[in-house]
């Protein structure tokens, strides 16, 4: 397997190649925007829904109360959107009374709960655009809601205009969906047009409107309030679903000039050739990280499987109502799974039946590694294959936990791109021979990348050609003679002369 790896990363803070470490990158940082994308959708009845536009609530207040009581200014983003928070955690009954006032006060309209009733008895699965329209749709009336609660109690002052009639729009919506056949299909095709083309207004408005607010940082958090909350709450939502992963990223070949452009730092970096291990069929690499606990951690080595990357326009997809995997069971039970009443949700199904749980985990974590090894099929020239490094508990968010050691014995070869500097090949030539003494390891292999007039194409030249294959191999082997006839030139610089001339 062959890594690319930036001169930076293997010699710079990290020391990647002195520490003998692989870094598992969180998913954010990848160059793929749909890295470890999902077709997540939401299908549930009324229950599940309704609890929705219920967190929902909960989320847009307590970014309200950021912006209203912590003068600080900083700036939001989704990161600051409360996901986990439920009603039972919010920290005293007050702030629980204001919650539910703001809760009856938005549900209250009957018109309010048809918009629910109809959302969940739409025949499709509602993709996550389409969840945006039906959101977006009725941020104002929730935001209205909980300035209303927080006028009551003082917190802000009255307006000396009118707030607008949010609830016009939604009625007129109603009305429609009433009078609709929702099994016909190009009533439903029409529909979901309407949803796409309402969707493009409000983010084209969201845009102008942030043009005009987005000159500091309280006018930042006003137009996140206001029109990017919508978006920020679907992106935080979905890590209700699973566990963060991370991923280190390798290749099955090191020829292509295009990967060495968007990996090698422009070719100026190195590749690295790893030898893999074998189980059950699988490609597998052993690193040094956490195998168990005791009263203190317990380190030692695992194995790792390779898995390739499938390329393909397809995505596993999820439904986010019954696939809620990061939340006790009591917190689903009664946030997402129950009424008022003590109705429970259809969704709770696999909760109720310890079959149905078994093969719900099953699934449940099928699906989750699924997502991180498919790609689209424009980047099927990679022929990437990934580590992954995952944890039910987050313990990786400092990305320094997120390195795993490896045995120097199976870092096989390295690989100079046709710009790596004679001076960054020296450093690892002396690094690499370093740790050759301190493990007896008598020969290890340089390869160099270049260009081949007569094939055409990049290609890695072989041992014994016109670069050495081995430093530390056997006298005239290996090296050309030439090396080998300075005896009273230090070995670094006829190493250095051999490369290109140059001088250490």
């Amino acid at each position: 397997m062959y890594r690319f790896r930036t001169i930076e990363n293997l010699l710079g803070e990290r020391r990647e190649l002195e520490n003998q470490e692989i870094y598992f990158s969180d998913i954010e940082s990848l160059n793929d925007p749909m890295e470890g994308f999902r077709e997540v959708y939401w299908s549930g009845d009324v229950i599940a829904w309704k609890n929705l536009f219920k967190h929902y609530i909960l989320c847009l207040e307590h970014m309200c109360a950021l912006a209203y009581f912590d003068m600080k200014g900083t700036p939001f983003s989704s990161v600051n959107v409360p996901v986990y928070r439920s009603e039972d955690n919010l920290p005293t009954d007050r702030y629980r009374q204001i919650f539910n006032e703001i809760c009856d006060k938005f549900f209250k309209n009957s018109d309010m709960n048809k918009y629910i009733e109809i959302i969940a008895s739409l025949p499709w699965k509602v993709s996550r655009d389409e969840l945006y329209s039906f959101l977006r749709s009725i941020h104002s009336m929730a935001y209205q809601s909980i300035m209303e609660v927080y006028l009551k109690y003082g917190y802000i002052k009255a307006r000396e205009n009118e707030p607008p009639d949010y609830l016009n729009h939604l009625e007129k919506f109603v009305e429609a969906m009433d009078s609709v056949n929702l099994a016909d299909k190009e009533n439903q095709e029409s529909i979901r047009s309407v949803l796409d083309f309402q969707r493009k207004v409000f983010l084209e408005f969201d845009l102008f409107r942030a043009c005009e607010l987005y000159g500091s940082a309280i006018s930042q958090r006003r137009w996140f309030i206001l029109s990017g909350f919508t978006s920020a709450y679907l992106n935080r939502i979905e890590s209700l679903i699973y566990p963060a992963a991370y991923v280190a990223c390798f290749m099955e070949d090191c020829t292509n000039a295009a990967v060495w452009s968007h990996y090698g730092d422009s070719h100026k970096g190195v590749c690295l050739k790893f030898r893999t291990g074998n189980k059950n069929g699988a490609h597998t690499i052993g690193l040094k990280g956490i195998t168990g606990w005791g009263s203190k951690p317990i380190y030692g080595f695992r194995e790792l499987e390779f898995h390739k990357m499938d390329y393909t326009n397809q995505f596993p997809s999820t439904n986010f109502f019954t696939s809620i995997g990061r939340l006790t069971i009591g917190q689903l039970m009664k946030q997402w799974y129950s009424d008022e009443a003590g109705n429970i949700s259809k969704c709770a199904a696999h909760i109720k039946d310890d079959d149905a749980e078994g093969e719900w985990r099953k699934q449940y974590w099928d699906n989750y590694d699924s997502c991180f090894f498919v790609k689209l099929k424009d980047w099927e020239y990679e022929k990437e294959w990934r580590l992954l490094l995952s944890s039910v508990l987050d313990t990786f968010e400092d990305a320094n936990d997120r390195k795993r050691k490896y045995k120097f014995e199976d870092l096989e070869a390295i690989i100079f791109g046709m710009r790596t500097s004679v001076e960054d090949k020296v450093k690892i030539i002396k690094l690499i021979e370093k740790k050759c003494k301190e493990n007896n390891r008598e020969n290890f292999d340089f390869y160099q990348a270049y260009y081949s007039k007569q094939k055409g194409r990049m290609v890695i030249e072989e041992p014994g050609g016109r670069f050495s294959r081995s430093l530390f191999g056997t006298r005239g082997t290996v090296l050309p003679v030439a090396f080998w006839e300075r005896p009273g030139e230090p070995l670094m610089q006829r190493f250095a002369t051999f490369l290109g001339g140059g001088n250490i």
